[in-house]
């Protein structure tokens, strides 16, 4: 894949700080804009497409945290990175900024060669990531998905019929719907009307966020019109469609193009299929076992029967002790198994060879076993290039304490059954392998008879409500089970059933794995 050269938004009041990264950043080859307060920095990011974003945390108008909350409401901005600097070297305030949305932060006063290494860093794992995730998105095989998002001004004056289409047509009326769009459902192609100013104006941004990914057609009023023609010609468009043209012509281009691709996806279909099932790495659907008064379970369900990329493994310290991790690698389907066996690999053996050895606790520190394998990931050229969370939990009956360290999984769940209260527990951490000297925090929970900690891959909340439309998300993802976790014993087929049902969910679009700690 061609990249564009990384174009990065910086945000300080201060500019003798914006020219020195400014100075710092066109050093390595990159462009940068520079924005003096978070007010500045929306209104920038609403025309143009920033591969990453450096903020100071006090700014004026706005706080950096305030910024980064917003940014991260904004569609194409959602998986961007964001890096704050900030001369406040207190723990809690970096959790704070964490839990903000921000990626990563660097201390003032910096060291370029510190500043240079995160960015380049964290640029990388942005190209890779789309690469990932858009090329998961172009080869999902389900071709009832498909959609074409067509940009159109509100007042619609040429409609395409959609009853000769062979995939649905979404129309969309602002950068929002579309950027939206593209983040939740399957697109196969773009058509922009070239009405449209409000999509012609950011046609550079569309262009560069979907990284020639997925199609763009304009449909032409007017071929004689040269000066839109040479605008348009400096973008990347795939073809040109002219209104002028009888209906059926139009149509036949537009299915032609969508199954020349499916054609393609059905020729290595049954390849990769064969290579998943042959993997010498198998994940039983379900683990019950129970060490003394702990009961531990696992649902582990592959999307259409398909390999992915949720993956778990147990191991036993002694009679009282257990080790669980969970694994998520980002991608669907093949994009993420391949990379699985390589991370189990990884881990199966840093595990039994600390546990050999007995160099230290897990039960107290599982975050030093998530620091040991990161650097080993950062080290790797292949896995480092990738992007993956991991959860490590370890369960104590003797001490009646589970400990939990996280790398970039979604918050555990903590139901404590004497207050009958299920919150998310302050638990984050960095995704494995982006930065070498990445810190992960131990949480340490002492449990109690009808506690129980619920941990969850992303395959449940992006499930999709069939009735609403909408995206299952956290919040009601949280909302939806929490009645049933009150109950003294449960099993983890009871939440699903409860997520299905109360949620409307008729089908999972990704790979997904349940995770239950309960002392009964």
């Amino acid at each position: 894949m061609t990249r564009n050269t990384p174009h990065i938004l910086v945000v300080d009041s201060n500019n003798a700080t914006l020219k020195y990264i400014e100075f710092t950043l066109t050093g390595i080859g990159y462009k940068s804009t520079l924005a003096k307060d978070g007010l500045e920095a929306i209104e920038k990011a609403k025309n143009q497409h920033f591969d990453l974003i450096i903020s100071d945390i006090y700014l004026p108008l706005m706080s950096g945290n305030d910024l980064v909350r917003l940014i991260r409401k904004t569609p194409e901005y959602r998986l961007t990175p964001f890096i704050f600097l900030s001369d406040n070297n207190e723990e809690e305030t970096w959790i704070q900024n964490l839990n903000d949305g921000a990626d990563d932060f660097i201390t003032k006063p910096f060291k370029q060669e510190v500043f240079i290494s995160k960015i380049k860093a964290h640029i990388k794992k942005t190209q890779i990531r789309k690469e990932i995730t858009d090329s998961s998105i172009k080869n999902k095989l389900n071709f009832d998905k498909g959609n074409i998002v067509y940009c159109t001004p509100k007042d619609i004056k040429f409609k395409l019929p959609q009853q000769y289409l062979k995939t649905p047509i979404k129309h969309v009326h602002s950068d929002k719907e579309l950027f939206t769009c593209l983040r939740k459902e399957q697109v196969w192609r773009i058509m922009i009307d070239d009405n449209a100013t409000w999509a012609i104006s950011i046609l550079d941004k569309i262009s560069k966020t979907i990284e020639g990914l997925i199609p763009i057609d304009i449909l032409i009023s007017d071929c004689r019109d040269t000066e839109k023609f040479d605008y348009l010609l400096t973008n990347h468009i795939d073809s040109f469609l002219y209104k002028q043209l009888d209906e059926r012509l139009i149509i036949h281009q537009i299915n032609s193009s969508i199954q020349q691709e499916l054609n393609l996806k059905n020729k290595y279909f049954n390849a990769l299929n064969t290579a998943a099932k042959q993997s010498p790495i198998r994940f039983e659907n379900q683990y019950n076992e129970d060490i003394s008064d702990f009961n531990i379970q696992v649902i582990h369900q592959a999307y259409n029967k398909l390999a992915g990329g949720d993956f778990y493994e147990t191991f036993s310290v002694d009679s009282q002790k257990k080790i669980i991790v969970i694994g998520d690698v980002m991608g669907k389907k093949w994009d993420a198994w391949f990379f699985v066996p390589a991370y189990i690999a990884y881990i199966r053996s840093t595990i039994n060879f600390f546990l050999s050895r007995e160099e230290f606790d897990f039960i107290k520190s599982p975050g030093k076993f998530l620091k040991i394998i990161n650097q080993s990931i950062f080290k790797d050229l292949k896995l480092s290039e990738v992007f993956t969370t991991l959860s490590i939990v370890t369960v104590c009956s003797q001490t009646s304490k589970v400990s939990i360290a996280s790398a970039g999984a979604l918050q555990p769940l903590f139901y404590n059954a004497k207050e009958n209260k299920l919150t998310q527990l302050n638990i984050v951490g960095t995704l494995l392998g982006v930065i070498p000297d990445a810190h992960y925090l131990s949480l340490i929970q002492n449990f109690n008879q009808g506690d129980k900690l619920l941990l969850y891959t992303d395959g449940y909340i992006e499930a999709v409500n069939d009735r609403t439309g909408n995206m299952i998300g956290d919040e009601v993802f949280l909302e939806s089970i929490h009645q049933i976790m009150g109950k003294a014993s449960i099993h983890l087929s009871d939440i699903e059933y409860q997520l299905i049902h109360s949620l409307n969910i008729s089908k999972f679009d990704d790979d997904r794995t349940l995770f239950l700690v309960q002392k009964n």
